[in-house]
């Protein structure tokens, strides 16, 4: 026996609006081209990151079990390939606002303006929490790039794992602030509708 839960049009408050417009106007526009190439690139990233570390793994395991002869690098690479599958994912649930929400605003408050204010002020509000992670990370990524650490067996510059984070919080700034641009216009034209 399944139960299955539905929400009445009453409770759940207007729809969410996303980041990125649909298709027909985004093929329209330059800028949104672009954008769509670097969700691409993005999503590629994330997808090809997680599957090297897959990789990495089963062949550490083939190494050290069957071959008798373990990489010690792989301390490093899977750190590093983990953390940008990490970051890439995090740009794009944002971009895509796959975040968990829990959605008790609109259960709660039954102004459709309201619930849309409210949604643009939790947007903001994530903008300027991810816009402090960026500055501490690109700090310290600066830190790292200063001291010219390297990994100690690949030697690889510290800075490919610091950039994850640098980049990945940079992109999520950048979707929350076309995330603020769509809200703003959907606040703004529901309030004109009045």
């Amino acid at each position: 026996m399944t139960i299955e839960y539905s929400h009445p049009d009453h409770l759940v408050g207007p729809p969410p609006v996303g980041p990125v417009p649909l298709l027909p106007y985004a093929e329209k526009s330059l800028f949104f081209k672009v954008e769509h190439r670097l969700s691409q690139l993005i999503a590629t990233t994330m997808v090809m990151s997680s599957i090297m570390l897959g990789l990495l793994m089963a062949g550490q395991v083939v190494m050290r079990y069957g071959l008798e002869s373990p990489f010690l690098g792989i301390e490093e690479l899977a750190p590093m390939l983990a953390v940008w599958a990490y970051f890439m994912g995090m740009v794009y649930a944002t971009r895509e606002q796959e975040h968990i929400s829990g959605g008790v605003v609109a259960l709660l408050i039954k102004s459709p303006q309201v619930i849309r204010s409210i949604r643009l002020l939790g947007t903001v509000a994530c903008l300027v929490a991810v816009c402090i992670f960026a500055y501490y990370a690109w700090e310290f990524a600066q830190f790292n790039l200063k001291l010219g650490r390297k990994s100690l067996y690949m030697r690889w510059p510290k800075s490919l794992w610091d950039f994850s984070m640098v980049t990945g919080f940079a992109l999520m700034g950048f979707y929350y602030c076309l995330q603020i641009i769509a809200q703003w216009r959907d606040l703004m034209m529901a309030h004109n509708k009045k």
